[in-house]
């Protein structure tokens, strides 16, 4: 099985950028696991098509794209 590359929505990207360094250290820890395998742990259906995974102080929320191997973050929520 290929590895999945991720791709942020501009609104995310934004977010990403604006983390501090232990908040980013562990959304880069979180990334390497799902590009991996998106559909297993950590993460969480919605139901929607749509998969949530967290991240020290945040989440993710983002669709796959088996056809493109592709995780596309629509969402980063920093708590």
């Amino acid at each position: 099985m290929s590895a999945y590359s991720i791709r942020y929505v501009e609104r995310a990207a934004l977010r990403k950028a604006a983390l501090p360094g232990p908040q980013r250290a562990s959304l880069e820890s979180l990334e390497k696991r799902l590009v991996l395998n998106p559909f297993g742990p950590p993460a969480a259906s919605n139901r929607d098509n749509s998969w949530s995974a967290a991240f020290t102080g945040g989440f993710i929320t983002y669709i796959v794209s088996n056809r493109h191997v592709v995780i596309n973050v629509i969402d980063l929520v920093a708590l």
